[in-house]
């Protein structure tokens, strides 16, 4: 028989563990916000290997983990799956459905032997200089249908040449058995503004160098008064640039296909951007202290950039101070032109060595 003190000790003992676990959850921080070019790469990559969405006309863009899908899709079931695959997305707090349903042409029958398919499939990928780090091969080719297997070194490898599959004629679906890291590294999506690098490091149909281009357009717009960049979407593909959104008038929609035009590795500028008149609203007398306190209390609920300095004058908010990442810097940007008040952004940032 235990002794009645023994088992009083041993509750005590399992309480004070079972405090003592309580007390270090409480105190463990919350869990990192995926990026949104995370978020953004992994619904491309999502839409471009689900069966039924023919995802090679969809444009995506995430801004403060919203989803925005735009494009043109088959059909109203195809609309809904594609919302339905990118809300399973890690981080994707909700889906903005721009696509619109148009209804197919005629489209002639296959003529190519999945023989053929899987050749020139392969020689797409052999291609590609920025696959040479990564193996990734055909496994096979059935009705149309391309099953793509190995290892890619990066995310966006991955991506990449499951893009280029998709955009070889006569193939129907891509399917990825594809080995690749599930995060994003900095050097995918980010080069210093000082960095002496000519554009070739960078090849046509690069994924990464496609992240970078948007990433810096996404600051050239969140540096513009004149654009409503919150509320303006950026895709790229192959160096070409997609805008789609609203602004509220015609100057913007020029000042922000302007702003875009001055990134490097661009080479062409697809303005889908919708002209729509905001209703007049009164304008908010905010003072730049009061506007300065709001941006830095923004920036400290984010993980990684409480060091941030912020100065507001005149509703330009400047960022100085040191950031671990490049997506950090974007995401200090994104954050304080979210703030009520603020009508641009002055990125002073550094990244850290």
């Amino acid at each position: 028989m235990v002794h009645p003190g023994t088992i009083i000790s041993r509750l005590t003992t399992q309480r004070a563990l079972l405090a003592a676990v309580l007390s270090c959850a409480l105190a463990a921080p919350a869990l990192a916000v995926p990026p949104d070019a995370w978020i953004t790469t992994k619904s491309k990559l999502a839409l471009l290997t689900t069966e039924g969405v023919s995802a090679t006309a969809v444009s995506v863009d995430t801004t403060n983990q919203q989803v925005t899908l735009h494009g043109k899709v088959r059909s109203a079931e195809e609309k809904a799956k594609a919302e339905t695959v990118v809300k399973t997305i890690d981080g994707a707090k909700s889906v903005r459905n721009l696509l619109e349903v148009v209804a197919p042409q005629h489209e002639k029958a296959v003529q190519r032997s999945d023989d053929e398919i899987k050749k020139q499939v392969n020689a797409a990928l052999q291609a590609q200089p920025s696959l040479k780090d990564s193996a990734i091969t055909v496994q096979s080719v059935n009705n149309g249908v391309v099953l793509l297997g190995g290892t890619a070194a990066t995310l966006t490898d991955h991506l990449g040449a499951v893009e280029v599959a998709a955009g070889v004629p006569d193939v129907r679906h891509v399917s990825s058995e594809i080995q690749s890291p599930d995060t994003l590294a900095d050097k995918e999506i980010w080069r210093e503004r000082t960095a002496q690098k000519s554009d070739d490091a960078y090849d046509t149909g690069d994924a990464a160098r496609d992240l970078y281009i948007t990433s810096m357009a996404k600051m050239r717009l969140l540096a513009d008064s004149r654009t409503p960049a919150l509320d303006i979407n950026v895709d790229t593909r192959d160096g070409v640039v997609t805008l789609f959104g609203i602004v509220p008038g015609s100057e913007a929609k020029r000042a922000a296909e302007a702003d875009v035009r001055t990134v490097s590795g661009v080479t062409r500028v697809k303005n889908e951007l919708q002209v729509v008149a905001s209703a007049k609203q009164p304008a908010v007398k905010a003072q730049d202290e009061d506007i300065q306190r709001d941006v830095k209390k923004n920036l400290e609920d984010r993980a990684g950039l409480k060091d941030v300095d912020i100065a507001v004058k005149n509703c330009v908010a400047r960022l100085t101070g040191t950031v671990a990442t490049g997506t950090q810097r974007l995401e200090a940007a994104v954050v304080a032109r979210s703030t009520i008040g603020v009508c641009s952004v002055q990125d002073d940032l550094r990244i850290a060595n």
